[in-house]
């Protein structure tokens, strides 16, 4: 019970200037929106990474980050990010299927005050011959 107490109150410490000082995660994008231009669709998946920034005073958890169709794929930091510390998510789009142009929004959820971010994707997918 004791322990139990003790492991409480510690935990209370350590986020009480958290919650006297308001301190928050910040995310901030170096660019929200990629243009691959063209394309060809036999030329395999194409990658982009977009670089951001935990400007705020707390840590920032990228929660989940989704992509609006199964051709775009994600990866994204799982460990919190330190203020001021950078991190990448790298977006995968596969043309196989997909000739003509192409525009993808993917919705980044994080524990910012701004729970949630776009990125943009776009390009023109060359269809094989």
């Amino acid at each position: 019970m004791k322990r139990l107490l003790l492991h409480i109150v510690l935990t209370m410490v350590m986020f009480m200037p958290m919650i006297v000082y308001g301190q928050s995660a910040k995310i901030k994008f170096d660019n929200t929106m990629h243009d691959f231009e063209a394309v060809p669709e036999e030329g395999g998946p194409v990658v982009h990474d977009f670089t951001f920034t935990n400007e705020g005073d707390a840590a920032l958890v990228v929660i989940d980050v989704n992509t609006n169709c199964g051709c775009t794929v994600a990866d994204f930091p799982q460990a919190p990010i330190a203020p001021g510390k950078q991190g990448v998510i790298t977006i995968t789009f596969d043309p196989k299927g997909h000739p003509g142009e192409f525009a993808k929004e993917i919705i980044v959820k994080t524990n910012a005050k701004k729970k949630k971010s776009r990125l943009r994707i776009k390009g023109m997918v060359i269809p094989q011959q």
